[in-house]
């Protein structure tokens, strides 16, 4: 089900912008819903990651208003490659092979993602950033390929985590010295398990 969503700080538990978009899905395991409803909300979206400056997200504003039919394939395509990040983030997790084609559209994604970086010499330093000439609307699919196939899959598999919490299947990067974390946020999803625990035991 597509739904509205204002996105908040509270949608960002991720620990990376990928898995936060992954996470645009929440529900998976029970009632899912998805909250990218329009072009609009991705910007919306990508302008809480801060994975694109401002001037980037404005250029796509425009370019969305000049051409609503090409923004609403460019949302659709962005969707298959978050279905496709997920499909692949899952199994490999489980040590299974995921399918060519998901793979070819991750693939595709991470590509245009690394085309849209250019190397500089700043600072003493040689940086990678994004080109100032990469305003295109696939741009923010194309950036969340990038980052999950550089910066996610290289993890520790036991570092990346589904939440345990009913009705969520949020993804997230176990940061916690203990490497324990259960839930996206104990105060949301751990304190509503163990309330069903709770309640469950109770009618038993």
């Amino acid at each position: 089900m597509v739904e509205s969503h204002e996105f908040a700080a509270r949608d960002f538990i991720g620990g990376d912008a990928a898995l936060d978009f992954i996470n645009t899905v929440t529900g998976r395991d029970e009632t899912p819903r998805d909250w990218l409803d329009d072009y609009s909300s991705l910007l919306s979206w990508a302008a809480l990651t801060e994975a694109l400056p401002k001037r980037l997200l404005s250029a796509l504003a425009v370019l969305a208003n000049q051409s609503p039919g090409a923004a609403a394939k460019a949302l659709t395509r962005a969707k298959v490659l978050r279905e496709s990040m997920f499909a692949v983030l899952s199994d490999s997790i489980a040590g299974k092979a995921p399918s060519g084609e998901v793979l070819n559209v991750v693939q595709s994604a991470w590509l245009a993602g690394t085309a849209a970086h250019e190397l500089k010499f700043r600072g003493g330093h040689v940086i990678r950033e994004l080109s100032g000439e990469v305003a295109d609307l696939d741009l923010i699919g194309s950036l969340m390929g990038y980052g999950i196939v550089e910066r996610i899959l290289p993890l520790p598999a036991d570092r990346l985590r589904m939440c345990h919490g009913p009705n969520c299947s949020w993804w997230f990067v176990d940061r916690s010295k203990a490497g324990r974390r259960r839930w996206c946020d104990m105060a949301v999803c751990g304190n509503t398990a163990k309330s069903r625990r709770f309640q469950a035991r109770s009618r038993s």
